[in-house]
């Protein structure tokens, strides 16, 4: 095989720079160099042989081209920068813009099944800082991060199928997980912005499984709990 470049995610961004992009196509591992538009990117990373992470550089307002070295491997006018301005209209996005699914497959076989019915979802990372403050710095303290860690906190509405009368196959999965240990109790889950955003991630996680109860007018709402295990990979978005 050889290097190939089939997209760059979002294509657009700010004339500024300073964004981060994703490059899609095939073996990106063997890439030394990245330009946009004549520009090198002051930051590359390849995140597996099919997906890289980008830093945009500052340019000028336009179409340009995507350029990977070894090779000139190119998408032209793949990369649209924008004039930004301080008046631009902006507007408010949703916090129901996430899904999440879980793989009821295998790591090599991955067979990702949604999760319906959510009411509430919020990703978190937990940074832990560590005091590193010294004799140099007159008087004032200083912290630096030594590791993070991440989880995803969900609440489900418990709804059943109108004519199976079943729960929802993706909220089971994850039931079925909180009750055991090891590998089976710790599934592989993705969650991503529903629209094609940026932001797209999965891990491996613990889960717990919450039910809240209610008096009898309350509808039936569980809590979940998914405690990272080890990284968070950042993917291409699957809305894409």
């Amino acid at each position: 095989m050889a290097i190939a470049i089939t997209g760059i995610t979002p294509n657009t961004g700010p004339t500024t720079g300073g964004t981060v992009h994703y490059i899609t196509g095939t073996d990106l591992n063997l890439v030394t160099n990245v330009t946009i538009g004549g520009t090198v990117c002051p930051l590359f990373e390849d995140l597996s042989g099919t997906l890289m992470k980008v830093t945009s550089p500052a340019g000028t307002a336009g179409a340009k081209d995507v350029v990977l070295s070894p090779g000139a491997v190119t998408l032209a006018g793949g990369f649209t920068y924008a004039a930004t301005t301080g008046t631009e209209q902006l507007r408010s996005t949703l916090a129901r813009k996430w899904k999440l699914d879980i793989n009821t497959g295998t790591v090599e076989s991955p067979v990702w099944t949604p999760v319906r019915a959510i009411g509430e979802l919020k990703p978190n990372i937990e940074s832990n800082m560590e005091d590193d403050s010294d004799y140099d710095s007159d008087g004032w303290a200083s912290e630096t991060k030594t590791q993070m860690k991440w989880s995803l906190e969900t609440k489900v509405l418990r709804k059943v199928g109108v004519t199976s009368e079943n729960y929802d196959p993706g909220q089971e999965a994850l039931r079925a997980a909180a009750d055991q240990f090891g590998s089976p109790g710790t599934p592989q889950v993705r969650w991503y912005d529903r629209d094609g955003g940026p932001e797209a991630y999965s891990g491996f996680a613990s889960v717990s499984w919450e039910p809240e109860g209610g008096e009898a007018k309350d509808l039936d709402t569980v809590t979940i709990k998914m405690s990272g295990q080890g990284k968070r990979t950042t993917i291409t978005n699957p809305a894409l």
